[in-house]
This record gives structure tokens, sequence and C-alpha cells, in this order.
């Protein structure tokens, strides 16, 4: 993984567990709060009990889970039913005496746990108890739903942030996916027009040094300033590529014919120094819509794909077919396999023998189909041939001042 996307990784888990420690807090504080409110309400409810126990005026019929236990100043002991047989202790006895107060404490009996109010009715010592079992299991069950909760809070929380890591870092992420595709782009694309440009000044060069004529000298001339023109066309689009949007509704009107013708002429020389005959068959054909200069980057790029696979010739032919027109490039060069000769079309995807990086047929993929088109190979028994279908605009269609001009 790229250092981009570490960053991006670590920043989607630093969003996840930011949100899951947010959570965790929120359960952890309401649980708190919850507790607390519970702890207050079974004190109230115990005291009031202790307190309504204490009064009753016999031990008989108490509650289950209290017990009263009564002792007169001749010391005769009398409890209701299931009271602790130890209690009142000793201690509880002569300290009700001795203060005339309420005792108020926990007492332990036999792994059991009482709360008991202990007092001094009429002369005679007389202690309530409730036991504390049921409370406490009714906390334990209470922690264990916050745990569950906290538990099942945190796993949504550590999800969505998560996810809601991915979604807000998913614009930077696709900034520097588009950037680096760009850069990739651009450095295909101007590969080979950087590669004639230099190809031209070298026989500009060589044609000045040999003393060449001036015709001949102009020739090289405008060619090598119609190779720069190109390239800056090329960067422009490349700039501008996320707003090209071609389809038959939006787009110039752009005649292939003088695309290919153009292209043509562009790579004749090129194709002299590889000893490789290119031919253009090119007829009248209807406009097609859509970005003149990326449409010429299709063509450009299968020509020059043509030219590294070509052992001796190149053809380049544009028909009308219906309505579509059609753009054929063959060359004479070992062929390909027709099992993988989709796979040609995807990005960093290229055949074992070719240079590059496998660009240059993805991009041609990418702006035949922005442009409404279908771009394949054609099956043959010799060689490579691509086959490129645009919808063509038909002549009556187009609005009298496009016909004028």
């Amino acid at each position: 993984m790229s250092p981009a996307g570490n960053r991006f990784r670590r920043a989607r888990r630093l969003i996840a567990l930011q949100a899951l420690g947010g959570v965790l807090a929120g359960v952890a504080v309401a649980g708190l709060v919850t507790v607390g409110v519970v702890l207050v309400g079974q004190k109230r409810e115990v005291r009031a009990q202790l307190t309504a126990l204490a009064a009753a005026p016999t031990t008989e019929a108490v509650p289950s889970g209290t017990f009263v236990v009564r002792v007169d100043v001749s010391g005769v002991r009398t409890a209701s039913p299931g009271a602790p047989a130890s209690l009142p202790s000793r201690d509880d006895l002569v300290q009700a005496r001795s203060s005339g107060r309420d005792l108020d404490r926990e007492s332990y009996v036999e792994d059991r746990e009482y709360q008991t109010l202990t007092r001094v009715v009429d002369g005679a010592v007389v202690q309530a108890g409730v036991d504390l079992s049921p409370y406490e299991s009714e906390r334990h069950r209470l922690l264990v739903g916050l745990a569950l909760a906290a538990l099942g809070a945190g796993l949504v929380a550590a999800w969505t942030g998560d996810r809601l890591g991915r979604r807000t870092l998913a614009v930077w992420d696709d900034a520097l996916a588009r950037q680096r595709q760009f850069i990739a782009d651009a450095s295909h694309e101007l590969r080979t027009p950087l590669s004639r440009l230099a190809l031209r000044a070298d026989l500009v060069a060589h044609g000045m040094r040999a003393d060449a004529s001036r015709d001949a000298l102009a020739l090289d001339l405008v060619l090598l300033r119609q190779e720069a023109s190109a390239m800056a066309d090329i960067v422009e689009d490349l700039l501008h590529a996320a707003d090209v949007e071609a389809s038959e509704e939006s787009g110039e009107l752009v005649d292939l014919a003088e695309v290919v013708t153009a292209v043509g002429a562009l790579n004749r020389q090129l194709a002299d120094e590889r000893g490789i005959a290119l031919t253009v068959d090119v007829v009248e054909v209807p406009p097609v819509r859509g970005a003149g200069v990326a449409l010429r980057r299709v063509v450009d790029a299968l020509v020059d794909n043509a030219l590294r696979h070509a052992t001796s010739q190149v053809g380049v032919r544009l028909r009308p077919e219906g309505p579509h027109v059609v753009l054929d490039v063959s060359d004479d060069g070992p062929g390909m396999d027709p099992t993988v000769a989709h796979r040609l079309f995807d990005r960093f995807a290229r055949h074992p023998t070719s240079p590059g990086f496998g660009l240059g047929l993805a991009l041609v993929s990418e702006v035949v189909h922005r442009h409404g088109g279908t771009v394949g190979v054609v099956p043959s028994t010799r060689g490579t041939t691509f086959e490129v279908r645009l919808d063509a605009v038909e002549l009556p269609d187009l609005s009298p001042e496009v016909r004028a001009s």
C-alpha cells in the first residue's frame, strides 16, 4: 500500500476510535447515572420497609425477605419466621439501650447481607431487617445490561466511525487517485508527441546541415509547428479532461476525415523512419459530435500503437456504415490471442511484448465511451485491427447555420 493509502487508513482508524471513545464515554456516564438512581431508590425502599417493620405491633405476618425481632426488658426474644437466630447481636442490644437512638447498619449472617434498624420501643428492643440479596441481584443484572449495552454500542460506534471515516476521506482519496491518474495519463499522452517532435527537430537540423532546399525545410518546419500545436492541444485536453463529457446532445461537430488525415500526415515521417508503409484511406463521412482534441488523441494513440507493433505496414481506414462512422486501424504485426484482447482496454494491462505501462488503449476506450461509441479488436488471421464506432450526425439534422458553414 502506498504512503498516502497508509495515511488514509490511519486516519480512518483514528476517526473510528474517536467515535468509539465518545460513545463509550456517553454510555459510561449514562450507566453511572442509572446505577446512582437505582441505588438511591433501593435505599429509600429499604428504609421505608424497615420503618414500617419496626413500627409493627407484632412479629407475625411480615413480608418475605424481611424479619422482626423483639427483646423485652426481661430478655425474652420473640421473632418472625425466618429471622436469623444470631440477631440482634449483643452489641446491637447494648448500643440501642444505652444511646436511645436508632441504629441503622448492615449485618452479615451466614453469607447473607441484611440491612437492619434497631430501636427501643416501650422498653423493648425491636430490630427490623431486610434481606439485601434481591437488591444485589437487581444491581448485578443492571450492570450486566449496561456492559452488554456498552459492548453493542461500541461495536456500532466502531462500525459507524469506520464508515464515516471512509466517507469523509473518500473525497480526498478520490482526489489523490485522480491526481495519480492525471500524471500517468499526461506521461503517456506526451511520450509519443515528444518523440515525434524530437524526430522532426533532428530532421530540420539534418536538412540545414545538408543545405536542403528552402521548400523542404519550410515543409519540415510546418510539420514541426503542427506537432507542437498538437502537443499544446493534448496538454489543454488533459487539464480539462474532467469537464469533457461528450454525448449526442453536447460537444462540437467534428470532421473525423480531417482529423484522420492530419494524424496520418504527422505520423508518415515516423513510419518512414521505421521502414513501415503507412496508408490512409479516408472517404467523406458525416460529422460526429464530441471533443475534437480528445478524438484526435484516439486516432493518434491507435496509429502509434499500430506503428509500434507492425512489421512492414499499417493501414488506417475511415468509412461510413449505416448510422455510424467507423475507423479501422490495422497492422501486420504478430497479432494477439482473441481471448485476452478485451483486457487490453484495462488500465496498466498490456501485451507481454509491448513497451510502456498499458495506458494508451485504456485512454482510447475511456474517450470513445465518453463519446457514446464503442472500440474493440476485429478478429483477424494476421496482425491486429482495432475498430472504433461513433454515432454520425446526419446532415439533414443540422441547423441552417451549420450547413452554411
